[in-house]
């Protein structure tokens, strides 16, 4: 526990309000993912495959925006576009938590509004990706390389994130009740609005 006089020298930001999200439908969002079968082991490795030759024919270095559209948060992704390989995107899908993402490379890949409760990323490099609006209840992002990672509004219940990377990472409006961040470099990260209830740092 950290005292509240002290939390915000851990949580930038965490003191000031986060922006208005009232027109956002998490419920319906969470439901719109985990309603799809889990995707198959193939798929990911199929994607992930795709997705490194993305990166290495010029993909990276792009920026994200979010658009809501009736109160659902879709990513687009600008960036430079590559002859080969395919961007990662696992927009509103549905993760099981035997699923294979350890270790994996998936730098500025899609997760918005996914279901990925109890999902394990243990060392993998998932930096400048979008998580924004996940169902994230006891993900295991341990080691984990999350720079410029933007999680806005991501309900991440009991995630740990020990000794991740979080450089400039955006946890707005998230709910981070229990979350374990010890070791965790939160230098330049934002948790404006953010819950942080029962943390351990």
């Amino acid at each position: 526990m950290i005292a509240n006089s002290t939390i915000e020298d851990y949580f930038p930001f965490c003191m000031q309000q986060g922006a208005d999200s009232s027109l956002i439908d998490k419920q319906r969002i969470k439901q719109l993912a985990s309603q799809h079968p889990p995707l198959t082991e193939k798929y990911i490795a199929n994607t992930i495959k795709a997705h490194l030759v993305f990166l290495q024919n010029g993909g990276a270095g792009g920026h994200w925006k979010t658009i809501h559209v009736k109160g659902i948060v879709l990513a687009i992704y600008f960036g430079e576009e590559v002859p080969f390989g395919k961007q990662a995107s696992f927009e509103l899908q549905h993760f099981s938590p035997k699923s294979k993402l350890n270790q994996v490379i998936l730098p500025f890949s899609n997760f918005c509004g996914s279901f990925i409760e109890a999902v394990s990323f243990q060392n993998s490099d998932l930096s400048y990706s979008i998580f924004t609006d996940v169902a994230g209840q006891n993900a295991n992002f341990q080691n984990a390389q999350l720079a410029y990672t933007d999680f806005t509004r991501a309900n991440l219940e009991n995630a740990n994130f020990q000794n991740a990377n979080l450089v400039g990472a955006d946890f707005e409006n998230c709910n981070l009740s229990g979350a374990d961040f010890r070791g965790a470099n939160l230098s330049q990260t934002r948790f404006p609005g953010a819950i942080l209830k029962k943390i351990r740092i």
